[in-house]
């Protein structure tokens, strides 16, 4: 890492030290353009250098001018993005302290050497720690802290910034907020006319949950298909991985089986090789999720085991919930009720804590399901409503179709007709006021 700077040192002694350091006088330094007597003034603080005198002294020093008056080493930037990469795969693989503790460092080192890009980099990073660990309001705030030096960065960064902010938007229930920020700066994206397939693409691939979620599939399907055209021209491999797992969940909510297998599979290899656990275990996540809808329960259990220990290795409190709501309702189907409730009932104190509606209401449903399998209607109705509920406060629309069907069956099994019709018109609006039917 680059040698760390005193932060009281004045320019005039960081000239001293470097000319000292170099066996210059002050003549040699000075010389052609200025004379001894005037470096003495500058290097005693008693002479305030123009930007003319500081460019000239740098080049003399065989610095740049940035790295002379910051007091910044020659290569402060690369080694630090370096160690933000080297910090960052750390958090992959569950080393959450040490990784906060070093994006803390570099963003410091950051601001001293005036580098508001590597800043802007190490605060994105920040944000990321509290995602891990499934603190989505303070997440939050740490991409908005981002976002604060944008201007300053490259658009891949910026793009990845409103990705994680569209994210925790829709985490935290408003999917219209999250599709509106991210068409916004698509928008910008594209008319400032410089192409830059990494940023179109992290972009595209911000849309597709949310899309999903509120039943606009042939939006989501637009996004995607938009998001191929960009990934051959993308160079990074995170950024492409990223968009072949969220393709797959467009893919496989529209029936392309084979399609979201394939982009699973690739997503699955490229976090592989980047030595990227976490998202490679939300992989097989997603895997077991689509197992799950197809039927295949036993190797569906298995994945999803394998998952919920790799993201509990790495770290990740919101990969360890999303795995652990798909095994619940994966035993449940396999006829262990017990184990299901048991499952689901332990990861509500964490959603407690957390504005995550919607696997929130996806925990509710799926109690509402166990409680109906034990033959508890009135305990199934009231989880139901409730899970109904929320997600129509949300605009979760393709899970609020499927959530009223089985209020609407649990009503009717109690004899209460008029309530279930009312429960199936409701899902009638939802599906109407979007283009996907049950989720199942």
């Amino acid at each position: 890492m680059p040698s760390t700077p005193n932060g009281a040192e004045s320019l005039g002694a960081r000239v001293r030290r470097l000319r000292r350091a170099r066996g210059l006088t002050q003549r040699e330094l000075a010389e052609p353009r200025y004379d001894r007597g005037f470096l003495a003034k500058v290097e005693s603080g008693r002479r305030l250098p123009s930007d003319d005198v500081v460019s000239h002294l740098a080049r003399r020093l065989g610095l740049t001018a940035d790295e002379l008056r910051f007091g910044r080493p020659p290569g402060a930037a690369e080694e630090l993005l370096d160690a933000l990469e080297t910090a960052y795969r750390e958090l992959q693989q569950g080393g959450l302290d040490a990784a906060e503790h070093e994006f803390t460092r570099v963003e410091r080192r950051a601001a001293e050497y005036r580098l508001p890009e590597v800043q802007c980099h190490a605060r994105f990073h920040l944000g990321e720690v509290h995602w891990q660990r499934y603190d989505i309001p303070l997440a939050d705030k740490g991409f908005a802290y981002a976002m604060e030096l944008a201007d300053a960065a490259s658009p891949r960064l910026r793009a990845m910034i409103v990705n994680r902010l569209a994210a925790c938007r829709a985490l935290s229930g408003d999917l219209g907020a999250a599709v509106a920020l991210v068409e916004t700066a698509l928008a910008g994206l594209r008319a400032d006319g410089a192409s830059d397939p990494d940023a179109e693409l992290a972009l595209v691939t911000a849309l597709i949950h949310p899309l999903v979620e509120m039943g606009a599939l042939r939006r989501a399907r637009r996004a995607a298909e938009e998001g191929r055209r960009a990934l051959s021209s993308a160079r990074r491999k995170d950024i492409s991985a990223r968009y072949h797992r969220q393709a797959a969940q467009l893919w496989q909510a529209i029936g392309l089986v084979d399609r979201a297998e394939k982009d699973l599979a690739r997503a699955l290899r490229l976090f592989t090789s980047l030595g990227y656990d976490r998202d490679a275990a939300r992989c097989r996540w997603a895997r077991g999720f689509l197992w799950r809808r197809l039927g295949k329960l036993d190797e569906a259990h298995a994945e999803l085991l394998l998952a919920r220990d790799l993201l509990a290795k790495a770290g990740s409190a919101e990969g360890v919930l999303g795995a652990t709501i798909e095994l619940a309702d994966v035993r449940r189907r396999q006829g262990a009720l017990d184990e299901a409730a048991e499952l689901a009932e332990g990861i509500r104190p964490l959603l407690d804590r957390s504005p995550d509606i919607e696997a929130r209401a996806e925990v509710l449903r799926l109690l509402g399901l166990i409680a109906r399998a034990r033959g508890d209607l009135p305990a199934a109705t009231a989880l139901l409503e409730e899970a109904a509920t929320a997600q129509e406060s949300s605009e979760l629309l393709g899970a609020l179709v499927a959530t009223s069907l089985h209020l609407g069956d649990t009503l009717r099994a109690r004899g209460l007709i008029e309530e279930a019709s009312e429960a199936y018109r409701r899902g009638v609006r939802a599906a109407a006021m979007s283009d996907s039917g049950p989720a199942d």
